[in-house]
């Protein structure tokens, strides 16, 4: 899908639009960050000479961004504004060379005004060498126009617009001047489907709260008055889960594991197992009955044959595994036991995985109808190649409205905490949920926890508390799930987690668990976790079955967890004791 009709489709959704006249270029990269968790298209003012450095630099850092130039109004400034990378170019008026550029470069282009609707819409149709009918058809990007001024004081013009509808029918038109909270209400009364354009979304730029309050204040103004009929969806219900499909993206690898009690330095025969952080999410949601669909690379040959087979039987979907490259990262575990810990030893350099690039996947087609994309620290830390990947998913998946949790899942092997924390924060804006264990979220955002020393097992809830609330500060997440190891040995611990959904803290019970094989614990969690929300559990609920999740795990060779909805249930309830179920 081209850049026209990414934001063209864009602003319909979400009727909104941002506009700033930026005062730096770090301003317009500032506010397109932090719109686009929102799925705000921003438009940059070109009557401020930082317009043109500004969209560039919201391009150098997010490729695929689709941002609008404004007040377009030269053929230089549309050829500046295209080349800079805007996706779309808004005229004050209508400007026939503007159109006439546009056109050439087939983007958007939307001139306003209070009249000449028509005349812009023909001067677009004989460009393409079309009739209006065919420019509607085969463009309708470039069937738009902007009514500007809506509101001129107390004069309003909104009925301009029904009369250009009249002949041009289903015209988009996009308003704009004098659009406040005010007046939109009376302007979705004459224009339910229109597109609102207003700079009072950005007069708070530089403290993030006024302007969630502020975007708060717009979008339930645009629910209550566009779609009045509509119930607000407190939870998934059983019909949803029954649509709800979830993407995973990240390395499987193979894992070659000695028997227990045996040495690394010693051993002579390798158990061979695959596994990897987002493998073993979507393998734990598969078994949980959820459409879940891993998306990776492995080599087209015969190992990386029985890793896709071994996925396929627990029912993942992998249409979109990639087969490049010339080997699968492998791990080597060595079990451990008592007061000797388990040691892992890597070597995946050169993986399949680890050469994927940006453009190699076709992210339209692997977030089509998902509904929940999850990856975890692990990905990006495989190198820039992969970290671009990933940022391509994570932008579409934003602009989709798709909801994004990651597992912060942080390797010491793989970065160091400073890297680590420089590319995490980047990726942040796309997270709706993060999830990370108890020293986690310190080790990469460099945030302390009160009265807790992991390595001696002492956690402090009340400061894993004050954690997650200063994540849900910094990062604005809707929720953020911390689990919490007390370790007595590598054979026996206790295990819980804690949630914070922006308001309430939710407490899981804390259990007593024998470890078989601690590997993919986590993710089990996060898997459960998942599951709980999409059912439409409480968060309590879905608290409480991802950490039942990850316990059973602890029993099960591997790094797959394979519990089913009703084990893990009945675990809630109560049933630990481990009795044989004739």
């Amino acid at each position: 899908m081209k850049k026209a009709e990414k934001i063209f489709e864009e602003i319909k959704k979400n009727q909104l639009i941002a506009l700033l006249t930026p005062k730096s270029k770090e301003e317009c990269l500032a506010a397109y960050e932090f719109f686009l968790q929102y799925r705000i298209i921003l438009e940059i003012a070109f009557r401020s000479d930082h317009a043109f450095e500004g969209i560039k630099a919201i391009l150098d850092k997010h490729p695929d961004a689709l941002v609008l130039a404004g007040t377009v109004m030269t053929r230089q400034q549309a050829e500046q504004a295209i080349k800079a990378g805007a996706a779309g170019i808004v005229s004050a008026d209508y400007i026939p060379a503007v159109v006439d550029v546009c056109v050439k470069k087939d983007i958007m282009c939307v001139p306003g005004g209070l009249s000449d609707a028509g005349k812009q819409l023909v001067q677009k149709a004989e460009g393409y060498g079309l009739t209006l009918d065919e420019l509607k058809k085969k463009y309708p990007y470039q069937w738009v126009y902007k009514l500007f001024p809506a509101f001129s004081g107390k004069l309003s013009n909104m009925d301009l617009s029904q009369s250009w509808q009249g002949p041009f029918k289903d015209l988009i038109i996009i308003y704009t001047g004098g659009i406040t909270l005010e007046t939109l209400e009376e302007a979705l009364g004459k224009d339910p489907k229109g597109i609102f354009c207003a700079s009072a979304l950005t007069k708070n730029l530089g403290d993030p709260e006024k302007m969630k309050e502020e975007v708060g204040k717009w979008k339930a103004k645009l629910k209550k008055e566009a779609a009045p009929a509509a119930k607000p969806q407190a939870a998934q219900t059983a019909k949803d889960f029954s649509l709800a499909r979830v993407v995973t993206f990240g390395e499987l690898m193979a894992r070659l594991s000695p028997p227990p009690g045996v040495r690394l330095q010693l051993a002579r025969n390798f158990e061979l197992n695959f596994g990897g952080a987002e493998a073993n999410v979507a393998v734990g949601l598969a078994r949980f009955g959820v459409d879940a669909s891993f998306v990776t690379a492995l080599p087209d040959n015969e190992l990386g044959d029985n890793a896709l087979s071994t996925l396929r039987m627990y029912k993942v979907d992998t249409g979109h595994i990639l087969r490049q490259g010339r080997r699968m990262g492998i791990y080597y575990l060595e079990h451990g036991s008592g007061p000797r810990p388990s040691k892992v030893v890597y070597d995946r350099a050169h993986s399949a995985f680890s050469e994927i690039k940006r453009g190699d996947l076709d992210w339209d087609k692997v977030l089509e109808k998902a509904s929940w994309f999850h990856w975890t620290g692990i990905t990006p830390a495989l190198g820039e190649s992969v970290y671009a990947s990933l940022r391509e998913g994570l932008e579409l998946a934003r602009r989709k409205g798709v909801t994004v949790s990651v597992d912060l899942n942080y390797r010491k092997n793989l970065w160091k905490e400073e890297k680590a924390r420089e590319a995490m924060s980047g990726l942040m804006p796309y997270v709706d949920i993060l999830i990370g264990n108890e020293e986690d979220p310190t080790r990469v955002f460099g945030i302390d926890v009160k009265g807790t020393d992991v390595s001696s097992g002492k956690l402090d809830i009340e400061g894993y508390k004050e954690l997650a609330e200063a994540l849900v500060k910094r990062f604005g997440f809707k929720k953020v799930a911390v689990t919490l190891r007390q370790s007595i040995s590598a054979s026996e611990n206790f295990w819980s987690a804690c949630l914070f959904d922006g308001k309430k803290f939710f407490q899981s019970p804390r259990y007593h668990v024998w470890i078989i094989d601690r590997v993919g614990t986590g993710d089990a969690f996060a898997a459960g976790l998942i599951y709980g929300i999409l059912k439409g559990k409480t968060d309590q609920e879905a608290l409480n079955f991802g950490v039942a999740s990850a316990c059973l795990k602890h029993s099960v060779q591997g790094d797959f967890s394979l519990a089913s909805v009703d084990e893990v249930e009945k675990f809630v309830a109560g049933e630990t004791a481990g009795r044989v179920q004739r």
